[in-house]
């Protein structure tokens, strides 16, 4: 396998949190399920006197997020099945799950993913940065940075429930993880679905 076939292997590898992530940005800005666009922290606030997590974390984006993996890693499971195109594309051995356990693996992958964010969020409120923006200068930069990171370290630590990778695949997850989520991010502001870019 030469290494455009093996960047491509683990690009497909990764769409079903891909398109779960795109998805739920969609289902957040969408009026439906508003009983569950509610602040994640209940509007409640440290000592320090600053919110937890803020207004932007919501329980509608967080059980959308495991919800859409679970139907996105099912939906691959069936391209695994019937399409000899797909058969195979994905590192993770999809022919050797049962359909539920694609929802359950699939459903801890989006899990891994929003479980990650939360610390980042609850520093940034720490130092004073609004939910949805950013700081400048370098501490902007680390935290566009962070901001790109913190899920798809989650996403690698819960795919270890399912598929261990190796050191090769885990550090090139990473890698076209952090790209293509930031690619997407500036998609999503461009858009309008997203308040920054990046």
């Amino acid at each position: 396998m030469n290494l455009l076939e093996f960047i491509g292997r683990v690009t497909y590898t990764i769409l079903p949190i891909v398109m779960a992530g795109i998805s739920n940005m969609i289902l957040v800005k969408a009026p439906v399920f508003n009983f569950l666009r509610r602040p994640m922290d209940g509007g409640k606030r440290c000592s320090d006197g600053k919110r937890l997590f803020g207004d932007n974390k919501t329980w509608k984006g967080f059980w959308g997020m495991i919800l859409l993996t679970g139907f996105w890693m099912w939906f691959f499971g069936l391209l695994d099945e019937y399409f000899d195109w797909a058969r195979g594309l994905s590192l993770i051995p999809l022919s050797q799950f049962s359909p539920w356990q694609e929802w359950l693996y699939g459903a801890l992958w989006g899990l891994g993913y929003v479980l990650f964010e939360l610390p980042n969020s609850y520093i940034k409120r720490r130092i004073d940065i609004p939910p949805g923006k950013n700081a400048s200068g370098a501490l902007g930069h680390f935290f566009r940075f962070i901001d790109q990171a913190d899920s798809v370290i989650g996403c690698l630590i819960f795919m270890l429930f399912f598929y261990r990778p190796t050191l090769l695949e885990a550090v090139s997850i990473f890698i076209v993880g952090v790209a293509i989520h930031f690619a997407i991010n500036i998609l999503l502001y461009v858009v309008g679905l997203k308040g920054q870019a990046g």
